[in-house]
């Protein structure tokens, strides 16, 4: 595995969660996305920064930083 490969493998991991999966945040984020608690959506990528790529029930797509927005997984 090259050191690109590498660094997103440990970012997903450290993300907790896998493509394709439904998300709802727990709280509030801390920042000016306009995302509230029980907001829900599938996610579609995580970077290699390890922010997780969201698209919103609500029609938007928002990164999260799953260091400071917690989110817990639904069931499928």
């Amino acid at each position: 595995m090259d050191p690109h490969g590498a660094r997103l493998l440990l970012a997903r991991i450290r993300a907790g969660v896998a493509v394709g999966t439904r998300i709802e945040l727990v709280r509030d984020p801390e920042d000016e996305s306009g995302l509230c608690a029980g907001d829900r959506g599938v996610v579609h990528g995580i970077g290699p920064d390890g922010r997780v790529h969201v698209v919103w029930d609500r029609g938007i797509a928002v990164d999260i930083d799953p260091a400071r927005t917690p989110f817990r997984p639904l069931a499928a």
